[in-house]
């Protein structure tokens, strides 16, 4: 007996290519998967950063009913907002069902073999929308879900892991551009919504893809007011009244604290912008990284950043579609080319860096991007837009397997060994598997029946956002990624204070009730009485009383 039509769609157009995807992404990652209940698939930096962010959104959300973009468990007592913080709140709501049944850890492994999956499956869509050809389009979507982008983020940033939606806005904008549509214009706000949820930069990149297609547009159609047209008009007002009700709010507020009181935090344009040579030589996240070290090791910022190669198969295939493009014309390869090549330049920050070395002065357009829009310099990293390019890329690389797939026998050849070198080309070194531990002093703080402030001078800052998940009080400073100017200086004057040994007045100012401190460091107080409750060989922490 067939399948009905809507099973056998869903079957073709998505379990048989998720479950394609998830086998790829165990192949090139394993043991990984094995230790699926055991390891962290982050790292103790960044990676526990994320971790505490599930923890946050489960705990607010569930247990507290408070709004997700502010906590008091950070910098108490004043807390902070997590507006400019990496929370990425779409993961935390979609580990709030798994933590019925699963660890943090394991939904946290979770949402990262997730991404991998719907990042191959929307790009999957995309590339299929486009080409109608099925297996070139798998291939696209392999080239943007196990990109070294995607791989070398997989460190710690889980919200550019998260790069899932991004396919699927770009796919439900493309097809209102060219098939206008009031509930498409429903459907693509949607979309951009979860993208928000995500990432900022990426909810950004969107909205340039979006002006870059209705530039398009309106240059095909020789009608660079096609959009006051009914159908577009209708379509496009649509889109924009969800937005604003959906993305807006986020949005909105976060450019206001940006004016209210400044976010600090940013990184430095200059030191994290594309290398001219990095989409071309494979960098620190290739499996064979040694052979390339030359190279990348001269590179400013960090391998998890710079490691954006494209990979030779792929830019074989960009050149083989840029030399047929005339034949292609009903696939638009003009537009993805665009694209890609907008976003290269951008990534390329103010100046153009190559071989590590910068050359010439800051006269880029990212240069006059952020003039246009000054809150851009919140970001300050504009090689992240290389996950556009490689977007890009993705479907023009699935119209390229469908010329060569569709030809001689040569050229299916040719489509094969270029597999094989993608296969390579694509292996990335080993994912971090991390073991969270803790150490006694963290189970006296989760013994102690109240939920005083803690200060925590032993941890690093972001190990004691880790510990928190276990002792669950509340902290004094704790790592977020743009902190407002304001809460930075209240911080200073409580480290002041600390270091000052003004202990009364830590606790009866700053609320500070618990203190860890070295096993070697001796807390001592004549205005209030302070209480040893633990000595070990790896902390001390003090009772500063009532």
């Amino acid at each position: 007996m067939s399948l009905r039509p809507t099973a056998a769609v869903t079957l073709r157009m998505f379990l048989l290519p998720a479950a394609l995807y998830f086998a790829l992404f165990c192949l090139l990652t394993y043991p990984l998967i094995t230790m699926f209940s055991t390891r962290l698939f982050g790292d103790l930096g960044d990676g526990v950063q994320n971790y505490w962010n599930l923890w946050w959104m489960n705990k607010s959300i569930v247990q507290m009913h408070a709004p997700f973009w502010k906590t008091p468990y950070l910098h108490y007592p004043y807390g902070t907002t997590l507006l400019g913080h990496t929370l990425n709140p779409f993961n935390g709501f979609m580990a709030i069902p798994m933590l019925r049944f699963l660890t943090l850890l394991q939904a946290y492994n979770v949402i990262v073999v997730f991404s991998f999956v719907m990042g191959g499956v929307t790009a999957f869509w995309l590339a299929y929308y486009i080409t109608r050809a099925y297996w070139p389009s798998f291939l696209g979507g392999c080239v943007f879900t196990f990109s070294a982008f995607h791989f070398a983020h997989a460190e710690g940033h889980m919200q550019l892991v998260s790069l899932e939606w991004l396919p699927l806005f770009s796919l439900l904008w493309y097809m209102l551009v060219e098939k206008p549509r009031p509930l498409l214009g429903v459907a693509a706000a949607l979309a951009l919504f979860t993208v928000v949820l995500c990432d900022y930069y990426y909810m950004f990149y969107s909205v340039l893809l979006a002006i870059l297609m209705v530039i398009w547009k309106a240059a095909r159609s020789r009608n660079p007011l096609f959009f006051v047209r009914r159908p577009y008009f209708v379509s496009f007002a649509t889109f924009a009244a969800f937005a604003l009700l959906t993305s807006g709010p986020l949005v909105i507020s976060l450019l206001l604290l940006s004016l209210s009181d400044p976010l600090i935090g940013a990184h430095d344009a200059l030191a994290w912008s594309l290398d001219l040579l990095a989409p071309f030589i494979p960098g620190g996240h290739w499996r064979f990284a040694s052979l390339t070290e030359g190279y990348w090791g001269k590179l400013p910022g960090n391998i998890h950043e710079s490691s954006v190669y494209l990979g030779l198969s792929v830019v074989g295939l960009l050149v083989y579609v840029w030399l047929k493009r005339r034949g292609l014309a009903s696939f638009n390869p003009g537009l993805w080319f665009a694209v890609l090549g907008f976003f290269l330049v951008m990534s390329l920050g103010p100046v153009l860096h190559v071989w590590g070395a910068q050359i010439g002065p800051e006269l880029l357009p990212y240069a006059w991007l952020e003039a246009i829009f000054p809150p851009l310099t919140i970001s300050g990293v504009p090689l992240r837009m290389m996950v556009m390019v490689t977007l890009a890329a993705s479907v023009l690389v699935a119209m390229g397997f469908k010329l060569l797939l569709s030809g001689s026998s040569a050229r299916r050849g040719v489509a094969v060994l270029l597999v094989a070198l993608m296969a390579v080309e694509f292996l990335p070194k080993p994912l971090p598997a991390s073991a969270l531990t803790v150490p006694p002093y963290v189970n006296v703080l989760a013994g102690l029946k109240d939920d005083k402030g803690v200060l925590d001078t032993v941890a690093n800052k972001t190990m004691v956002l880790y510990y928190q998940t276990v002792h669950q009080k509340p902290i004094a400073l704790g790592y977020v990624s743009r902190l407002p100017k304001s809460v930075a200086g209240i911080d200073y004057q409580l480290t002041t204070v600390f270091e000052q040994r003004d202990y009364a007045k830590l606790r009866q100012v700053f609320g500070i009730r618990y203190v860890v401190v070295q096993a070697d460091y001796q807390l001592t107080s004549t205005a209030i009485p302070v209480k040893l409750l633990y000595q070990g060989p790896d902390a001390r922490v003090y009772d500063l009383g009532e």
